[in-house]
């Protein structure tokens, strides 16, 4: 995704006349005349992916769902009616894991480094965001990409070329890393003598001193001295999110570290916005839980989290873990060795006896575990983990997820469907995309594991609920029309031949838009209230200006939202 897509997708105009179309009913009538009737091509992605050309909403449920013969009773003078001359009607889109509040803060406080290319580039960005924001004391950023850095991650000499009086840290793209200035090194307390940190990486020189980047568990060193932000920040921060992605239309999304950087704030913020209600579309969070001694002790936590916030637009539901980190940043944990250095394998962040347990306690008191897995070991042994809780406590109707999966045994797919767990994949990124390929994964993973990354099609054809999830901010902007046409064409945007990955993975556009819709919903545990277009669920669809399921492949990013309505009232229309 970039800016100039954006802009594209804001400029197509509203479109709104007579369609004429029929279909068989899905839905029996209602008492009662409607608050809204929608006539128009209405893919309403239920179990038969059936097209309807009518729809009747009231009190904010679909009360119809068939063809314009029965929609007649339904309407009154106070009925809007709205009609489509062209494009269609689609369920509105669920995010299957993002972190909205992270994206938000970032783009109202950080240096913004996600469109850059370069060293030079990340620096020139930095220093003309601390010229427009002299009254800051501490310098935060996001978006710079190790294929665009030298090995061993950018340097705090690159950084104290910019200042050296105020400390600076910039997460990268993925946020699995930190680079940091002199300054923010010298608030840390760390230097040669300071020792390596479990589950983390300090990139270090030739003598042992810190160089200035900081990966997974050694990011916590840097996040220490991170100011956290207030809760109006956050706020302000989660708004801002949500008023972007409603364009797009997202009307619910996986936040997956409501507790981020161990501070209460974010929470807090979440919990404010709900209890004014301000929040605009649907909040799933989940309960971030780090390995150690008091990890069992933070299941009893998150379950008290469910309880206290069950009922509102934002609802704990699950716990969040990391397994691994991820292949830029050569943490990923893999089967077999990193092309680039026999014998290193990466390491799991969990010992698999913890895991095992921590899986089996979660999963008896009724809790998903959404966990990050990059690496084929790393999910492995997650699925290890999901097994030894079935063993332990059989069926409980749970629905762990494991999200990113970008190397993957054959067999583990299997495993995954026979133990109902939700495959939670970032189809934005399924093509060679520059930065990455040939600068990380191919030199990291070696072409064989390079070409077969990142499953789509293994995981439908083996009956797994598959849900597409942008990691927001890691994608920016997290626009799921282009997310359906990358899973569609395992290619960039732009249709570059040469950005075509693993083709043998593509799936059609029908599945891309259940990965959308339907199925983030029921990894939501929320299927039989939205995800679909069906008698008795919310009313919650967009209306896009082209019909995508007639759209050359390649031009379905190019696709727009033009009107986005959560429980039948409009949340966002273009104009």
């Amino acid at each position: 995704m970039n800016k100039k897509v954006l802009s594209v997708l804001l400029a197509i105009a509203l479109t709104l006349s007579l369609f004429a179309g029929c279909s068989s009913s899905l839905g029996n009538a209602s008492e009662g005349k409607a608050d809204m009737v929608v006539l128009g091509t209405i893919y309403t992605v239920d179990k038969d992916q059936r097209t309807a050309s009518a729809a009747a909403i009231k009190d904010g449920k679909f009360v119809y769902v068939g063809n314009e013969d029965g929609i007649q009773e339904y309407i009154a003078d106070s009925t809007e009616v709205l009609t489509l001359e062209e494009g269609m009607v689609l369920p509105s889109f669920a995010e299957g894991h993002g972190h909205g509040h992270e994206g938000g803060v970032g783009y109202l406080y950080q240096a913004n480094l996600y469109e850059a290319t370069s060293v030079e580039e990340y620096v020139r960005i930095i220093e003309d965001f601390i010229k427009a924001n002299p009254d800051l004391k501490f310098i935060r950023g996001a978006g710079w990409l190790n294929g665009y850095c030298p090995p061993g991650g950018p340097t705090a000499e690159m950084l104290d070329a910019i200042d050296t009086d105020l400390p600076i840290a910039i997460v990268s793209g993925d946020h699995h890393s930190y680079w940091v200035n002199s300054k923010a090194l010298e608030l840390m307390g760390v230097n040669a003598d300071t020792p390596d940190v479990s589950g983390g990486v300090i990139e270090r020189d030739g003598e042992g001193n810190p160089t200035g980047t900081f990966r997974e568990n050694a990011q916590d060193l840097v996040k220490a001295i991170i100011p956290n932000y207030t809760v109006e920040e956050y706020k302000a921060g989660i708004l801002a999110y949500q008023e972007e992605v409603v364009q797009y239309g997202i009307t619910a999304y996986y936040e997956p570290m409501i507790n981020l950087d161990g501070g209460p704030n974010l929470l807090q913020a979440y919990k404010e916005l709900d209890e004014e209600n301000k929040l605009i579309i649907r909040v799933f969070g989940g309960y971030m839980i780090l390995p150690g001694d008091t990890a069992l002790e933070e299941v009893d936590r998150c379950r008290e989290l469910m309880e206290e916030t069950a009922g509102g637009y934002f609802a704990v539901n699950s716990i969040k873990i990391l397994v691994d980190g991820v292949v830029e940043g050569r943490t990923a944990y893999l089967l077999k060795d990193y092309a680039d250095e026999p014998g290193y394998v990466g390491e799991p962040l969990w010992e698999p006896a913890q895991l095992n347990e921590f899986f089996a306690k979660a999963d008896a008191m009724g809790i998903t575990v959404h966990t990050h897995s990059i690496g084929d070991a790393a999910t492995k042994m997650t699925v290890d983990a999901c097994q030894y809780a079935y063993e332990q406590n059989g069926d409980m109707g749970n629905r762990h997820a494991i999200t990113h999966l970008q190397v993957v045994r054959p067999e583990d797919i299997e495993r995954m469907a026979d133990l109902n767990m939700v495959a939670s994949v970032n189809t934005y990124w399924f093509c060679k995309e520059p930065g990455y390929f040939y600068e990380l994964e191919v030199p990291y993973l070696g072409e064989e594991r390079a070409n077969r990354e990142y499953p789509m099609k293994s995981f439908f054809d083996a009956g797994i609920v598959v849900a597409t999830a942008s990691d927001f901010p890691v994608t920016v902007p997290s626009i799921p029309l282009g997310a359906i046409q990358t899973g569609v064409t395992r290619c960039d945007r732009f249709g570059d031949p040469n950005t075509l990955q693993n083709p043998d993975e593509r799936v059609t556009v029908e599945q891309m838009i259940e990965s959308c819709t339907i199925n983030p919903a029921y990894q939501l545990f929320s299927e039989e209230s939205f995800g679909s277009i069906e008698v008795g669920k919310s009313a919650d669809l967009i209306v896009l200006d082209k019909n995508i399921l007639e759209l050359d492949s390649f031009e379905i990013g190019g696709a727009a939202v033009i009107r986005t309505i959560l429980e039948g009232q409009t949340i966002f229309e273009r104009l």
